[in-house]
């Protein structure tokens, strides 16, 4: 079970004299140019003016990795000794280092500053690392530089910011641990933990995102809930702002590949109907979420219903579309950033009766959803199907491989990736259940190009190449020192799901949806108590989670998720549980291998389609290839077209 709970911050106070022994830390990376501040507003009593000088004076003196930072004009006075003042520095303080990449390595837990004089006040950082701070600033730039070499700087903003949603969702994990020490706390909540460790709560999921977005320019700020626990971004495009919460749209680590997109440029409304469900919405800026321009703009787009990592392919986004579909329609989206419309191209569809996943050790139920997990190599699409991989190439659909019978005792393919060459795919018994990782090697040259038209109005241009696959596997066995629920099953024919809230103050809250397999949930909160004349410091307070499982692969850990979670005194929050949906497996109509045309009888059409198919000259989808392999030998040859041919001829 989820556990959410407020952490105690540090309070470190400097009062009284000037900070003259105050000197520069070594110098790191070098340090740019100060950035336009005007989306955190007019702060407190302080101007818009006033706001973006005191910002651009932290960002200067963190981006010279200062010991103290100087703020304010003497000759203007504008920073008084006042506890509202105080505070509304401190406010500008936590919107630039969770926002900027120059303060990714200072502490919103500890801060601590003089008392105003003359308009000015001095500001000392904790930093979260002192000894080594040089290499460790820079080596943090190198991993930053590279996740965002990937953003094409023609895209729109919304296109940035879905790149960035997708590559945390799958470079990086939900950190489940409850630490005792408070150095390792701490860095859970940060970007630097994340970009350290590859894992974070909430806190450092949308920290990093800021910092991701800032570097693309694009204007993003941190919004907190201290009801829920739980912490996520607002997201600036074209003068309106959307939500976008990364680490509950991530299927952590447990099947990578998987993406969510339930909380991508969302407005109010949507999130408060989803487990948004607070209403002590707080933005690091101090502004209210509710006085800012928050748009449903994007409410209806293109990754909707899309369950899997979207990607670039062909100069297009590739998204796979299926949630509660009969059928899985691969997808080419030409996005008009301007009109927030899309034309969609369709590749190919996936019958779903060839793409459902079933409730392990039990087929008479199935989920709704689609887990088809796409990976693109050198131009080649690859993707899943519960048990197999296939590749498409112009329309020509070929299956690289089928899960061995060892394999299928431990249950489907959840979840796939590509690195370099590698096709790295994870099995498990349910989307909610920890996974075991397997790794092929598919062609690494450059494929040949040519262009094809595909069924729909678009024309696209697939590329051509042969793949080549090994079947020699590296494998690693995941354990679960606390197992996930399984997937409850009812006999009820009404494939609906059922949520139950219990909203008193001591009981559960649990949520059950066939959408997901479990949000996370950590916050941040930002309280400052000032003392009349002393010193402040700002605090953090943010939610911890509970482990349910790790697991150990050839490159990742993969713990996962589901849960209830109880209120006590602590903000508590609800996870979700993917629920198969309970329709009698009797419904479905019998499949007869070799209909390829679907007329219900093996013809001379039938002959004819594989016929085609074998000499080159017309390609097969995936739902007619496997209809086509009467031999259930995986592949679609000669053997096939004889089966075809004596069942025509013997009846």
């Amino acid at each position: 079970m989820w556990k959410f709970m407020k952490k105690c911050l540090a309070v470190s106070a400097s009062m009284g004299l000037l900070l003259t022994q105050a000197s520069l830390l070594p110098a790191g990376a070098a340090s740019k140019e100060s950035f336009d501040f005007s989306y955190l507003g007019a702060v407190g009593d302080f101007t818009e003016e006033q706001t973006q000088n005191i910002a651009k004076q932290i960002y200067d003196g963190l981006s010279a990795h200062q010991s103290a930072i100087t703020v304010g004009d003497s000759t203007d006075n504008y920073i008084h000794s006042s506890e509202s003042d105080m505070e509304s520095v401190m406010t500008i303080y936590r919107g630039v280092i969770s926002g900027w990449d120059v303060g990714i390595l200072a502490s919103r837990r500890t801060i601590s500053y003089q008392v105003p004089r003359k308009g000015s006040m001095k500001i000392v950082p904790s930093y979260l690392e002192t000894d080594n701070y040089n290499a460790v600033y820079q080596d943090l730039m190198n991993q930053i530089d590279e996740i965002v070499s990937g953003v094409n700087e023609n895209w729109s903003d919304a296109e940035k910011a879905l790149y960035l949603h997708e590559y945390m969702a799958v470079h990086f994990d939900y950190d489940h641990d409850e630490y005792t020490d408070s150095a390792l706390m701490e860095l859970q909540h940060t970007a630097y933990g994340m970009l350290k460790n590859g894992k974070a709560v909430c806190e450092g999921y949308a920290w990093l995102y800021d910092i991701l977005l800032h570097r693309v320019g694009v204007d993003a700020m941190l919004l907190e809930s201290i009801e829920i626990g739980h912490g996520w971004n607002l997201v600036k495009i074209d003068d309106k702002w959307y939500h976008v919460d990364v680490t509950w749209d991530d299927s952590y680590d447990t099947h990578p590949g998987m993406v969510k997109h339930d909380y991508f440029l969302k407005d109010n409304d949507t999130m408060l109907n989803s487990y948004h469900t607070s209403t002590d919405w707080v933005l690091t800026s101090g502004q209210s979420v509710y006085d800012l321009n928050v748009s449903d703009d994007y409410n209806n787009g293109f990754w909707n219903h899309c369950n899997s990592l979207i990607q670039q392919y062909q100069g297009k986004w590739f998204a796979i579309h299926g949630e509660k579909s009969t059928t899985a329609w691969f997808d080419l989206c030409d996005f008009d950033a301007e009109t927030h419309t899309y034309e969609l191209t369709h590749l190919n569809s996936l019958d779903a009766k060839w793409a459902r996943w079933y409730v392990f050790d039990n087929e008479s139920y199935y989920y709704t959803d689609t887990y088809i997990t796409p990976a693109i190599v050198n131009g080649i699409l690859y993707y899943t199907t519960p048990s197999a991989i296939f590749s498409l190439q112009n329309g020509q659909v070929t299956w690289l491989l089928d899960l061995t019978s060892e394999q299928k005792q431990q249950g489907y393919i959840y979840g796939m990736y590509a690195e370099g060459n590698q096709l790295h795919y994870y099995v498990a018994t349910s989307p909610n259940e920890t996974s075991q990782e397997y790794v092929i090697e598919v062609e690494a040259s450059e494929p040949e190009t040519t262009t094809e038209e595909t069924t729909t109005t678009t024309t696209t241009t697939e590329t051509t190449t042969t793949t080549t696959t090994t079947t020699e596997t590296t494998t690693t066995t995941t354990t679960s020192t606390t197992p996930e629920t399984t997937p409850t099953t009812t006999t009820s024919t009404t494939p609906e799901t059922t949520t139950t809230t219990t909203t008193s103050t001591t009981p559960e809250t649990t949520t059950t949806t066939t959408t997901s397999t479990t949000p996370e949930t950590t916050t941040t909160t930002t309280t400052s108590t000032t003392p009349e004349t002393t010193t402040t410091t700002t605090t953090s307070t943010t939610p911890e989670t509970t482990t349910t499982t790790t697991t150990t692969t050839t490159t990742s850990t993969t713990p996962e998720t589901t849960t209830t979670t109880t209120t006590s005194t602590t903000p508590e929050t609800t996870t979700t549980t993917t629920e198969p949906e309970t329709i009698p497996e009797e419904t479905e109509p019998p499949i007869l291998i070799g209909d390829i045309d679907g007329d219900n009888e093996i013809s001379v059409k039938d002959i004819i389609t594989v016929q085609k198919y074998l000499l080159g000259k017309k390609p097969l989808s995936a739902e007619e290839y496997l209809l086509a392999d009467l031999t259930d030998d995986q592949i679609v040859n000669i053997f096939d077209f004889i089966a075809m041919k004596r069942i025509v001829l013997n009846s």
